[in-house]
């Protein structure tokens, strides 16, 4: 009898251990583990994010009568202007990067078309 109850205790111990050190172990979600990007896009769609945030901040600010509307205006241009660079900047990388995989995929077709013309002599 004097067993059941530090086995009650010992469980409720060891289910509590596991809640409290959960959040320590877990695995990232899948979706952030695509593929790595490199440090100039992260930078690129962290600042595009910033921008976004920071208007919805300050949309949100204005809604609540925290901001005089020339405030609002100018922190709208200002944060507008900031997200349209990034994307214009992200979107001509990735102009770029299409234009080198656009390349390399011709240079290989090349070397294909190449290696089958020998073959068949």
């Amino acid at each position: 009898m004097q067993l059941l109850p530090w086995l009650v205790g010992l469980l409720l111990t060891m289910l509590a251990l596991v809640f409290v050190l959960y959040p320590l172990y877990h695995r990232l979600p899948t979706h952030a583990i695509q593929q790595p990007v490199s440090s100039s896009q992260s930078t690129q769609a962290d600042s595009e994010q910033a921008a976004r945030s920071a208007l919805k901040e300050v949309e949100l600010d204005y809604q609540l009568g925290n901001l005089a509307e020339p405030d609002y205006r100018s922190l709208r241009e200002r944060y507008t202007r900031r997200a349209f660079t990034a994307m214009k900047s992200r979107h001509s990388q990735e102009d770029e990067l299409d234009a080198l995989i656009e390349q390399r995929l011709r240079q290989m077709r090349e070397k294909q078309n190449e290696a089958t013309r020998n073959s068949d002599e």
